[in-house]
């Protein structure tokens, strides 16, 4: 597994919460780092345009706000791969291919485009058999809810359908769209 820097470690609470507000402070409390390391390490973020601060006033005095810049496309990007990533490290794609032996596995829709929110869930196409499978252990290590759509001919599914799994991310397998 790799090490996370800070930058990282700032990126992952906006990637989580993207709609969301953050006080300086309480992301330094969250990752536990000086909250003057913290406020360098956003300003960066916000020059890069990663991020987007604002102030707000409380009587005399000024608190900056920070939240995600989820418009900007670098942003979007770097969320995908963050989603990915932690998709991969999540021992999800592994557990699956254990359980189910698939013939494919893809994540596709909102959380592959990072697009997707706090209250977005994880669509995953398996190519196979439906069957019972738990995914509350996963569901909690990466804050979504999980969506498995089991089919076992994928020729079958809508147009729409299929060219939503098809532009997703194939994290296992492949996957044939014509025969």
């Amino acid at each position: 597994m790799l090490q996370k820097s800070n930058t990282r470690k700032i990126l992952e609470i906006f990637f989580n919460e993207p709609t969301k507000q953050h006080y300086l402070i309480d992301i330094s409390r969250r990752i536990k780092l000086a909250h003057t390391s913290v406020k360098s390490l956003l300003d960066g973020l916000v020059k890069d345009g990663l991020i987007l601060r604002s102030v707000e006033k409380k009587g005399r005095r000024k608190f900056p706000l920070y939240k995600a810049n989820t418009p900007e496309k670098r942003f979007r990007k770097n969320k995908r791969i963050f989603n990915i990533y932690s998709l991969l490290e999540s021992g999800l794609i592994e557990y699956l291919e254990e359980k189910l032996s698939p013939k494919s596995i893809i994540v596709f829709g909102s959380y592959e485009h990072g697009d997707d929110n706090e209250q977005s869930d994880i669509d995953i196409y398996l190519e196979c058999k439906k069957e019972d499978i738990k995914t509350e252990k996963f569901e909690k290590k990466l804050r979504r809810t999980i969506q498995l759509h089991f089919n076992e001919n994928f020729l079958t599914y809508p147009v729409e359908l299929k060219n939503n799994i098809i532009n997703g991310f194939v994290l296992s397998g492949f996957l044939e769209g014509y025969k």
